[in-house]
């Protein structure tokens, strides 16, 4: 039964999607598709077999990723009822779309390897990790809106902010060294030496790259101490007995016997919890 533990979801995610990278970065090495100095994420997960292992593991990633901000959204959404205030409904209704684009942009970089359909896989990589960093900050003007949610901290909250000024920071430290290593070789990146000219603007950019990565996943980790105090209920489940004429009633069952006395039958409703 989850519906006391929804924490462990953020835990999962801070520790399944580093491990994800780090096992398709030695396949990667170990099959000599990629230099072991730091290549793009992507890089390791671009040519067969670690890319179909690449593809699976960040399938898996972006579905627990959603699920884990529709926890968040319904946290919210739930806490505030009692006071609601319209900015905040507004903005945890679109940090939920920016976090489910976020995740999707996940599997896309997974699916879509940037050796064979490149545009479908940037467009995946910019959903990830700049909807990734723009969820982040919408969740921290959340958090500081609402001191007093449960499980939430003063420290949670400063910390949060310091990872939004960070990967800001090295948001733009990708941008400004990217075009360096698609300008200065024809070779992939994740193939270079140190002998190739852009070789410091291709290291910074990386490096940068698996920094944000890191730290997005410490942002959803975050979450662990306030989950701990939710908890998330199945929707209501109604089954309707159908008639001899296999007709479905709107609110109860009626059947006809022989005899042409009607039968009421009671709809089954059943609740269950998480």
């Amino acid at each position: 039964m989850l519906r006391d533990r929804l924490h462990i979801f953020p835990v999962f995610i801070v520790i399944y999607v580093p491990v994800s990278f780090f096992i398709t970065y030695g396949i990667a090495v170990y099959n000599g598709n990629v230099k072991p100095d730091f290549p793009y994420i992507s890089d390791t997960g671009a040519t067969p077999p670690e890319s179909c292992v690449f593809g699976q593991l960040l399938n898996i990633a972006a579905v627990v990723a959603m699920f884990v901000f529709y926890i968040r959204y319904k946290q919210i959404d739930t806490y505030q009822r009692t006071c609601p205030r319209k900015a905040v409904s507004r903005v945890n209704k679109v940090a939920f779309v920016i976090g489910l684009l976020a995740a999707f942009g996940i599997s896309m970089v997974g699916n879509f390897q940037e050796g064979n359909v490149w545009i479908v896989h940037m467009i995946g990589a910019f959903l990830a990790f700049v909807f990734g960093g723009v969820y982040c900050c919408f969740q921290t003007y959340l958090s500081f809106k609402l001191p007093n949610i449960p499980g939430s901290t003063r420290n949670l909250r400063i910390g949060r902010l310091v990872i939004c000024v960070l990967d800001f920071a090295f948001m733009v430290a990708i941008f400004v060294t990217f075009r360096f290593t698609k300008s200065s070789s024809s070779i992939r990146p994740g193939c270079w030496t140190t002998k190739e000219p852009g070789m410091s603007a291709c290291l910074a950019s990386t490096i940068s790259e698996w920094i944000i990565s890191f730290l997005t996943c410490i942002y959803v980790a975050t979450f662990t101490p306030e989950f701990k105090y939710f908890e998330l209920i199945k929707a209501k489940i109604l089954f309707h007995e159908l008639t001899r004429n296999n007709e479905v009633p709107g609110n109860e069952n009626s059947e006809t016997q022989s005899n042409g006395t009607v039968v009421t039958t009671a709809i089954t409703e059943t609740s269950a919890k998480y």
